[in-house]
């Protein structure tokens, strides 16, 4: 006992000394000495101490000095410097780095806050977190994803629909990353609210179809969310209060600046309106009296750098929804619960004055779970998925290049249905369960050809693997492959090129051409209306989806404007809808999905104002995007249920004084497509419907208004105070959520009046919220 006593004590001691010691160390910013612009992705390399540092997106770097030594700066668009360490007395410098006078204008793009190998690729879109937070929010939170849906070519669908479209493609061909972490399902409350928390989270890129392939990415698009670095931070808390959630966040590193951990917590109270709900609503009209809705997340990252050069990063997100409904009027009663878990553990080492290794691995894992009638039906359904990954690259820098290369690997379990079925004259059991790996390899480049023309250009190559148990039957024929075998493998390869050219005034072109692979289905199921989609690995019999992007863009800047432009086409392989079959036996898992093909095409245009107290944005899509499916109409084209002809978003804010600010976000979009009868007809006794198309109708056009206004509190006590009032939905827009028919009147042959029922969902609703920070 004296000995674990001693221990702790010892272990107390140097953990500590650890946050009282105070070795000076200096915050330097890289800017462009003619624009003034923070400069990204600049290696700096101690010559001494043989230490090494990148700036990261604010062009802020630290290091902790030796007198006398040198620092060298190199960066592909500028000329290299050197510094003299000559003092250790100032906590932060600045440091001007001068552009190579032969790609003058290549400079001003580059300083845009995006990667190196970004300046050629086109599609790619940007959040910063301090211009979310300015929209208007919903229910008195600012959410990161709405924010990304304004932008042109993400589609910004209705409520209730969870999810992400982007560019014609569906929920699951994204891939989101927070922190290094794969999250498989990004939404809250059925798609109002976002995973990611808006107190602690720094900016979103999103690669529209056009990832670096150094890049893990979906058949649609990459979105890459970073949070706030602690070292960076000033220690404190933050947090808001809305109408019905409370988030609460807190920042803190020790004084050397070598340990820092930042992490927010969110949790819902609209349980609590049940019984209040019940004193002012007639219970016919009270939905909060039916139902049941609770969600919590709990996010953070913990980065540990024991010396310049070398830097340890943990993350993690756990997050949960819970849904129920019981309702005797409309014979439903089901409920819900769904949610991710993941974590991530990265080291980066600088190698040298030009190259950088990391290496990483991670866990990611997302379930759902309903319980409910259904079509007269009892059911239990359940869908796991996990995944554990490591991963290895390197980046280099040279003269005229930009390289990146590394090896990835990845372990799956997927349990796609765990199912009870009681029906009236039979009871199911479904569980169906795979084991699938791949390994995966890439190398990209990008090369500046001329001053102003640069090309990128990369590859990655799939080993994908099948391991038993798996079991497949075929005419009788079983295919059985035992614990540790190796059913199948196959191999994959997709390609990415792309091309940049800058004409004079500051703007440029840019083409590219991408085929990519992905090994996931996300499948929507179609004869049930359940709340749970799932995911499917591909398998033996399950060919993964594959699909073809080509686009063109233009980009024009100017001090005050910017402008942007695009085309893209689409064409994808291996479209899935799952099937749940309740009319007949099938007898393997893969054989209940219908497989197709789509497509899609569109243009893209964006106007950005971004400096002054106006500002706003305009961002309009024109697109079509199709399926077809042999099973469905013998294979005739139809509408994907969320194209959308026309996607609309107008932005504005507009800073009074000091104390008040407002904005305001108007949003158009044509509806959503559905499967509705054309007509009904009388067959022994029963109604039978009668269909001429799949997804042949369109819901009414989709359009609200939202204003919002903040207003900044003196306070002794706290850093900031900020009351935020938003209204939702001004002109009490009635926005179709769905739409489904019932009997009017009547219950005989020949005597019934059959009738559309709409439902919506968000009225005009105001809200109030108070955000501090101390």
């Amino acid at each position: 006992m004296r000995r674990i006593l001693v221990m702790l004590f010892l272990m107390g001691g140097v953990i500590i000394r650890s946050f009282s010691q105070e070795p000076h160390c200096t915050s330097y910013w890289v800017v462009d000495s003619e624009t003034g612009n923070p400069v990204a992705d600049v290696y700096v390399w101690a010559l001494q101490k043989e230490e090494g540092a990148v700036t990261n997106q604010d062009g802020s770097f630290q290091m902790c000095e030796t007198p006398g030594d040198t620092l060298v700066l190199r960066h592909t668009s500028y000329q290299t410097k050197k510094y003299s360490v000559t003092t250790k007395e100032l906590d932060s410098l600045t440091i001007f780095i001068e552009p190579k006078a032969i790609i003058t204008e290549e400079v001003k793009i580059s300083a845009s806050l995006t990667p190196l190998n970004d300046q050629a690729i086109p599609g790619i879109g940007r959040v910063v977190v301090e211009s979310a937070l300015k929209l208007p929010s919903v229910l008195g939170e600012a959410d990161v994803i709405r924010a990304l849906q304004q932008l042109p070519g993400i589609q910004s669908v209705s409520e209730g629909v969870g999810g992400i479209f982007v560019r014609g493609g569906s929920p699951g061909q994204n891939r989101i990353d927070l922190d290094g972490m794969e999250l498989m399902n990004p939404v809250h409350l059925m798609g109002i609210y976002s995973v990611f928390n808006p107190l602690i989270t720094k900016d979103v890129n999103v690669y529209k179809g056009h990832s670096p392939v150094s890049v893990s990415s979906g058949l649609s698009s990459s979105i890459i969310v970073f949070s706030e670095n602690p070292l960076l931070n000033s220690s404190g808390v933050k947090g808001s209060l809305g109408n019905i959630a409370t988030n609460l966040t807190f920042s803190l590193h020790d004084k050397p600046k070598k340990f820092g951990v930042i992490a927010g917590v969110r949790r819902s109270y609209l349980e609590l309106y049940r019984e209040a709900s019940k004193l002012f609503l007639p219970e016919e009209d009270n939905y909060f009296a039916h139902s049941f809705y609770s969600f919590y997340d709990f996010h953070g990252k913990a980065i540990y750098q024991p010396m310049n050069g070398s830097r340890f990063s943990f993350s993690w997100y756990l997050g949960k929804d819970v849904f129920s409904m019981d309702n005797d009027k409309i014979q439903y009663k089901a409920g819900t619960n769904y949610g991710n878990g993941a974590a991530s553990l990265q080291w980066t080492k600088r190698t040298g004055a030009n190259s950088t290794l990391k290496v990483s691995m991670g866990y990611t894992s997302t379930w759902s779970n309903f319980q409910g009638q259904v079509l007269q039906n009892d059911i239990d359904f359940k869908s796991r998925f996990q995944k554990y990954s490591f991963g290895a690259s390197m980046v280099k820098t040279f003269d005229k290049h930009l390289v990146r290369y590394g090896l990835e690997g990845e372990w799956h379990k997927t349990l796609p249905q765990d199912m009870n079925l009681i029906m009236i004259e039979d009871t199911s059991r479904y569980y169906d369960k795979f084991q699938n790996s791949d390994l995966s390899w890439f190398l990209e480049d990008t090369y500046s050809v001329l001053p102003a023309l640069s090309l990128y250009a990369g590859i990655r190559g799939f080993y994908y693997s099948t391991w038993g148990p798996y079991t497949y039957k075929k005419d009788d024929v079983y295919q059985n492959y035992g614990t540790g075998e190796v059913a199948d493998n196959d191999s994959y390869w997709s390609y990415s090129l792309a091309l940049a050219y800058k004409l004079q005034n500051n703007s440029s072109i840019k083409v590219a051409w991408t085929r990519s692979i992905q090994l996931q289905h996300l499948a929507s199921l179609s004869s049930m209306p359940l709340p749970n989609d799932l995911w499917m690995m591909a398998s033996p019999h399950l060919a993964p989806q594959k699909g073809h992007q080509w686009s063109v863009e233009y980009n024009k800047e100017t001090p005050v404007f910017s402008f942007s432009s695009a085309a893209f086409v689409r064409l994808m392989q291996n479209q899935l809808i799952f099937n749940v079959s309740l009319n007949e036996k099938v007898a393997n898992f893969e054989d209940h999905f219908y497989r197709g093909k789509g497509r899609a095409y569109g243009i893209e245009l964006s106007v950005n104002k971004k400096i002054g107290n106006l500002q706003g944005s305009i961002n309009y899509t024109l697109s079509k995007s199709e399926r077809s499916f042999l099973q469905i109409f013998d294979g005739d084209w139809f509408n994907d249920k969320f194209d959308r002809t026309h996607d609309l978003s107008l932005m504005s804010s507009f800073k009074l004084s000091d104390k008040w600010s407002f904005s305001a976000n108007w949003t158009y979009a044509t509806g959503t497509s559905m499967t509705l009868p054309s007509g009904r007809m009388w067959m022994m006794g029963t109604v039978m419907n009668d269909y001429d198309g799949y997804n042949q109708f369109r819901l009414p056009d989709y359009h609200r208004l939202d204003l919002s206004a903040s207003l900044t509190l003196k306070s002794h006590l706290f850093k900031s105070s900020v009351l935020d009032f938003s209204v939702i939905n001004l002109y009490n827009r009635a926005n179709p959520y769905f739409l489904f028919y019932k009997v009017v009147k009547g219950d005989s042959n020949y005597n019934i009046d059959i009738g559309a029922t709409q439902i919506s969902l968000f009225p005009i609703m105001p809200s109030v919220s108070w955000k501090f920070s101390f």
